[in-house]
């Protein structure tokens, strides 16, 4: 029997091909989450048609999201805890139910690491699906480098999406599936999806920032914010409002900066594909949003200083390295960045449950 531990949207979205997979197949699994998003993955859940999990391991910080360094000691004490309590039940039913047991845990988060180390303690195979990614500077990105790095040396299968990070693991079994299960993801989003915001009638653009790097330097995000408004004043910009980036604006008082941004609430998995797809590019920070545009064939600005992700880099996909020079000619045209390359004609859902079939885990 398979347990597939996570704890945050990002996590879910790109399980959800494979968890669809093993049901419509008749494969039983069991899930538990840590929660570290607990107020988004009950909407998200329901939207991508997944049952609730069989055990909550956490619940965010007080029944919200992790928002802060400092709400972590307290969930993860809580995750420890229920983890040991419910310890003897879930190795008896990994044990009880069909296949040989094992731990299924997903890219480069806290709960990435807890996971496989949870399938360690409960002596079972550990498998990583997003494997094999890496930026080989543990500062950039932080921590999910040094995450990602921990669970390579806990997993014994490990699938990479792609021959560059399958080339990146040296031990243990390595499948390369191709490529990410976000492109499988990305196929869930029915076309004629609208978004529930009111989306502008002339070209727009999104911006969804949201790591600490930017935002815990205030000179940074501000030079950020003024080149957005600069763009804003000539196409309308659509701000996600994630509630750490609210809190950082105004905890920097650069609320007077983001006046042209037309600030939008965060929104779930589909809704933001939705709009996505509508939109000329992406500005972001985050290596999914890195990933998703890859798949939709959409320009889109990294604003970060490294990515552990390939995908796009040099087609429609911009890393800025923090230069606000690189910045500027991508925003004076996105429409120039599109990718080259085919994709792989193979669904990397189907290689992992035929992989996990073939091993005997279901």
């Amino acid at each position: 029997m398979i347990l597939v531990v996570y704890g945050t949207t990002g996590e879910l979205i790109k399980l959800a091909p494979v968890l669809n997979r093993l049901r419509q197949r008749g494969h039983a699994y069991l899930s538990a989450t840590t929660a570290q998003q607990v107020e988004q993955i009950p909407p998200l859940l329901q939207q991508l048609e997944l049952p609730a999990p069989d055990l909550w391991l956490g619940r965010g910080a007080g029944g919200r999201d992790l928002r802060t360094n400092s709400d972590v000691p307290r969930w993860l004490a809580t995750v420890l805890t229920r983890f040991v309590r419910h310890g003897r039940g879930l190795r008896h039913g990994l044990r009880a139910g069909p296949g040989k047991p094992l731990v299924l845990v997903h890219g480069d988060t806290m709960t990435t690491v807890l996971g496989a180390s949870m399938g360690r303690a409960l002596r079972t195979g550990v498998a990583h699906i997003e494997g094999g990614l890496r930026s080989y500077d543990w500062r950039n990105p932080f921590p999910e480098e040094l995450n990602r790095r921990a669970a390579s040396r806990l997993a014994r299968i490990h699938y990479a999406p792609g021959s560059w990070a399958a080339s990146n693991l040296k031990s243990g079994t390595i499948v390369d599936t191709g490529s990410n299960t976000i492109r499988d993801s990305l196929q869930m989003v029915p076309a004629d999806f609208a978004p529930p915001v009111n989306v502008p009638d002339e070209p727009y653009g999104v911006v969804s920032i949201h790591r600490y790097e930017l935002l815990g330097d205030r000179d940074l995000l501000a030079h950020t914010l003024d080149v957005l408004e600069a763009q804003a004043r000539r196409m309308p910009l659509l701000f996600v409002d994630h509630p750490v980036t609210a809190a950082a604006i105004d905890k920097h008082g650069l609320a007077s900066s983001a006046t042209n941004l037309r600030r939008i609430p965060r929104l779930t998995f589909f809704p933001f594909i939705a709009l996505l797809r509508g939109s000329e590019f992406l500005f972001t920070d985050s290596g999914g949003s890195q990933e998703e545009c890859y798949y939709l064939d959409h320009p889109a600005l990294i604003h970060r200083m490294k990515t552990e992700r390939r995908e796009g880099l040099g087609e429609n996909v911009v890393l800025s390295k923090f230069d606000f020079d690189v910045v500027r000619d991508f925003l004076s045209d996105p429409s120039k960045h599109r990718r080259t390359g085919g994709l792989p004609d193979t669904s990397p859902s189907d290689a992992i449950v035929a992989d996990l079939v073939e091993r005997g885990f279901v």
